[in-house]
């Protein structure tokens, strides 16, 4: 083990069951919690009782819970945030199912590795972290991730706390891996803050735990300027992809958002966002079919309305004349008795 907290001017305690109302608690001195104290073929369930409120955790496949599990760390409540330092042993996360969400227990955890790896998934998003790495993970989004040998901190941030500096900021950079010169000065500042809280006061505590907030969310906000530039670029450039997709393939019948989203290799999500200056979606693809049916009528005066609306998509005439109307203003027939006048 690695741990670098001061653990030689605290009392190890045994793990208590980790707090659902986090935000609430009194600031108090920090103690060194460890599953050691405990029979080896316990430790895995003492650690998953601990932080059973906050995530599901499981053992990688071939660990065996007569091995032991070792988990030693600073604990120190500030108020606004939960500073944990130290050695967490080799583990799978994966969310809390919904029903066991609650307000109460919307927070992040926040990682500044030293030793090991950490791999994590949420949505879209795939990280490897090394050490060095910082990162945040939103608790109430659906996430699955392990942790190899980790040594470094890992501070519990509810999501109240952050509200009026930073908004909804965390949740668009979870799992992310930041960086940048403001990041480099929240990593010497979380170091220092670990040598510093063994001595503080619980009201100094408080106080530190206030400051903590302004520091995180003043260093993660040019990260958070960088990351709106690059989505509007990226969900630009998305759009175009999409557009051309919709165009090379009007006439297919399964060209729906699904079927498009997985030909893109994206979440429905991230596609409906791209096309929401636009109605969405299902509408863009319909206007984009209609306009072709409306061209195809004007120029092809041999072909059945019913054929060309079967070709765009649509299974009865009656649907098309309908949606025609609507977009036009004149129905299929009118259209083309216009071309021929």
């Amino acid at each position: 083990m690695t741990n670098s907290a001061p653990a030689a001017a605290i009392d190890r305690a045994p793990l208590p069951r980790e707090p659902r109302n986090i935000g609430d608690i009194t600031p108090a001195p920090p103690q060194v919690l460890s599953t050691l104290p405990y029979d080896r073929s316990e430790h895995f369930s003492v650690w998953k009782a601990r932080i059973s409120s906050l995530s599901d955790v499981g053992l990688p496949d071939g660990k065996s819970l007569a091995e032991g599990f070792e988990v030693e760390y600073m604990n120190c409540n500030m108020a606004e945030v939960v500073f944990n330092s130290g050695y967490f042993g080799t583990q799978t996360f994966k969310c809390l199912p919904r029903r066991l969400r609650r307000p109460a227990i919307n927070h992040w955890f926040l990682f500044h590795m030293r030793s090991g790896e950490a791999w994590f998934e949420t949505g879209e998003r795939r990280i490897h972290a090394r050490p060095g790495a910082i990162f945040l993970i939103s608790l109430d989004d659906d996430f699955r991730g392990r942790i190899r040998d980790y040594d470094g901190q890992l501070l519990i941030l509810p999501r109240e706390a952050f509200a009026a500096a930073v908004g909804d900021g965390l949740d668009r950079l979870s799992n992310i891996l930041l960086s940048g010169s403001l990041i480099e000065l929240l990593c010497d500042y979380l170091r220092d803050l670990e040598t510093r809280v063994v001595r503080m006061s619980p009201d100094e505590l408080g106080v530190a735990g206030r400051a903590t907030v302004e520091m995180i969310a003043t260093c993660v906000r040019p990260s958070l300027d960088r990351l709106e530039q690059t989505g509007a670029s990226l969900e630009s450039a998305l759009s175009r992809r999409a557009r051309i997709h919709i165009q090379k393939h009007l006439h297919e019948l399964d060209l729906t958002p699904e079927h498009l989203a997985n030909q893109l290799g994206i979440s429905r999500s991230k596609l409906y966002r791209a096309f929401e200056d636009v109605g969405g979606v299902t509408g863009y693809i319909q206007r984009q079919r209609l306009h072709a049916a409306h061209a195809e009528l004007a120029s092809n005066t041999d072909k059945q309305v019913q054929e060309i609306a079967y070709r765009y998509g649509f299974n009865f005439a009656s649907d098309f004349a309908r949606a025609f109307r609507r977009e036009f203003g004149y129905s299929p027939r009118e259209a083309r008795n216009r071309q021929r006048r």
